[in-house]
Parts: C-alpha cells; sequence; structure tokens
C-alpha cells in the first residue's frame, strides 16, 4: 500500500514537473515571437534536400503568434530527415537540427 502511494505521488510530481516546463517553453516562444528574435534560429529545407537561410517573409511568418489548432501555422521538422504529411522534405528547421555536412548556410 505505501509502495503504491510513493508511486502515485512520483507520478503526479513528474506530470506536474512536465505541465511546468511546457508552460515555461511556450512563454518564452511567445516573447521570442513578440520581439522578433524566434526565427532567428531556422533554416528552410528545400524539397531537393539542400538549405537555405529564411527570407524576410519567412522569419515575418514564423514569428507571427498561431493558435496551437490552426491549420495556418507553420510546419517545422524536428529533424531533417523528417518529412510533411504529404511525403516532402520541405520545411522550416531548427539551425542546430542539421546535419554536419550541410551547415554551409550563414548564421
Amino acid at each position: 500500500m505505501k509502495t503504491a502511494l510513493l508511486l502515485g505521488l512520483a507520478i503526479l510530481l513528474g506530470l506536474a514537473a512536465l505541465v511546468l516546463v511546457g508552460r515555461w517553453a511556450y512563454a518564452r516562444e511567445r516573447a521570442a515571437k513578440a520581439n522578433g528574435t524566434f526565427s532567428m534560429g531556422f533554416v528552410w529545407v528545400e524539397d531537393d534536400g539542400s538549405v537555405r537561410d529564411l527570407t524576410a517573409d519567412e522569419h515575418k511568418y514564423l514569428n507571427t503568434e498561431f493558435h496551437p489548432g490552426d491549420g495556418a501555422r507553420p510546419y517545422v521538422k524536428s529533424s531533417y530527415e523528417s518529412k510533411t504529411p504529404d511525403g516532402r522534405i520541405g520545411g522550416f528547421l531548427l539551425r542546430r537540427r542539421l546535419p554536419r555536412t550541410l551547415m554551409k548556410t550563414k548564421p
């Protein structure tokens, strides 16, 4: 009985920690979007696999605040190899997630 109670408490504390970290990350992202610096760490991956820096319009689009369920929000890839739902490789990618062989773009 005592073990089950401790396990339940540990799970509850873990979930609370996840919620707090999530709220902190969301607040940090909103602040970066508000001051226009959120998009500075991203590059665009073309459908042929090449990588380029973002244009001014793409910076503006990434810095726009969207509702989480909005279908018009930008698709941000989790890794270089990940694909869009329609099977394309193109999309926004954090610069730090680029493979070392592709880090030819300017920071």
